[in-house]
């Protein structure tokens, strides 16, 4: 059974709307991208009684109030999960998230290391610092949405390089850009997608080379925004992480396709982390992973 409820955020700047879904299983903090809402989440995860979904819509996404005057960060988003996480979870919980809430679940698996029982990264956008290329695509969206009223900004968009490429390397990514410059978005939506994109919670190598949590990386080819390249340094950089490729989300005739298949990759690694008796210890784990150690820290640190 799903259900929804309001928290006031850390620091009272919001009021922010948690979705729950389910009530004994193991506990879940699972986190949506960029522009996203708790129903992202839920078309990827499995419905399975044996685990406790809960996302936290962040200030300015769903059904969550935008602070006032809109100010946005990772790091006050960081915030507002980190102490819920800590009044409702005294016993642990997994983490996980696609794209901005895959950054934000990498944070508190590094921050946390005694809270986090496993980490989820789905499509990771960020990597180790602020202001990534791969996302430069919704500063340029953004910066036009805060220049001009949404139709100017629609019609300069459509006609311009970067929305020609896009559409050729990655419609699906070409999709998400059009519907921030949808009739219907909030006047802030502009200034939300060049904060955030702007913005990283940095991290060094030595912080990744030490998460001690099971691990898994979902990505998927033909993602500009969440390049697979980039979920493949996160296997490499985090000691005994599984990687997994799900089909593109545009792929019309895959079977599973992009949301069935990430269910079923995150039953299976959620199955495992069920199954252990608390406080199990995974060095078995990390040992499959201890060799690439070392060529992670040379290739992060080029």
């Amino acid at each position: 059974m799903e259900n929804s409820s309001f928290i006031q955020s850390a620091k009272g700047s919001a009021r922010l709307s948690v979705i729950r879904r389910g009530n004994h299983g193991l506990p879940v903090l699972f986190q949506h991208g960029l522009g996203g809402d708790a129903q992202q989440v839920a078309r990827i995860f499995p419905q399975d009684d044996r685990f406790d979904l809960m996302t936290i819509e962040c200030p300015g996404h769903g059904a969550s109030a935008c602070p006032c005057p809109p100010t946005f960060s990772l790091e006050s988003f960081y915030g507002h999960i980190e102490a819920f996480a800590a009044e409702h979870f005294p016993h642990g919980f997994v983490a996980g998230g696609i794209s901005m809430g895959a950054a934000l679940a990498l944070a508190l698996a590094i921050r946390n290391p005694s809270s986090v029982r496993g980490l989820v990264l789905v499509r990771p956008a960020w990597l180790l610092g602020r202001c990534p290329a791969n996302l430069d695509p919704i500063r340029f969206v953004g910066d036009l949405l805060q220049r001009h009223p949404p139709k100017q900004a629609f019609d300069e968009f459509v006609a311009s390089n970067l929305a020609a490429e896009i559409r050729r390397s990655s419609p699906d990514n070409y999709g998400t850009l059009i519907d921030y410059l949808g009739n219907d978005q909030p006047k802030w939506l502009g200034k939300l997608l060049t904060d955030i994109s702007a913005d990283g919670i940095e991290f060094s190598v030595a912080q990744l080379l030490g998460i001690n949590v099971q691990t898994l990386v979902v990505g998927v080819e033909a993602d500009d925004l969440h390049p697979l390249a980039l979920a493949e340094q996160f296997h490499r950089s985090i000691p005994g992480s599984r990687l997994e490729k799900a089909p593109r989300k545009d792929d019309a005739l895959a079977v599973p396709n992009y949301y069935a298949r990430t269910a079923e990759l995150i039953t299976g690694f959620l199955s495992e982390i069920a199954e252990q008796a608390p406080g199990g210890s995974t060095d078995s784990v990390r040992a499959s992973g201890k060799e690439t150690a070392g060529v992670a820290r040379d290739e992060l640190s080029t």
